[in-house]
């Protein structure tokens, strides 16, 4: 279950590189993490990452399955909650403190 947990923030944050590598501006502060995340080494760990989960899931039994989706419906949850706060430029309660 720790694997399928996981999976999101790998899977996402190769998805979002790959999506705004062409659109980022140049000499921009954050062009380091759009390098990383939207480069062929960080695809092919997140290929690798998605073939452990299917070979895991392929061997476990229904409920451990079951679990397994929950927490990777959980995580991607989780991980849609801080794109999108982003995106909102919301803040954390108490830091303009």
């Amino acid at each position: 279950m720790v694997l399928a947990s996981l999976l999101p923030c790998f899977w996402i944050y190769a998805e979002v590189g790959k999506d705004i590598v062409d659109n980022s501006a140049p000499n921009n502060p954050y062009q380091a993490w759009v390098d990383t995340y939207s480069g062929e080494e960080f695809h092919t760990a997140v290929r690798n990452v998605i073939a452990t989960v299917d070979r895991v899931a392929a061997r476990v039994d229904a409920d451990t399955l079951e679990k397994m989706h929950a927490a990777y419906t959980h995580a991607a949850r989780l991980e849609w909650l801080f794109w999108d706060s982003a995106f909102e430029q919301r803040q954390w309660p108490g830091l303009d403190e």
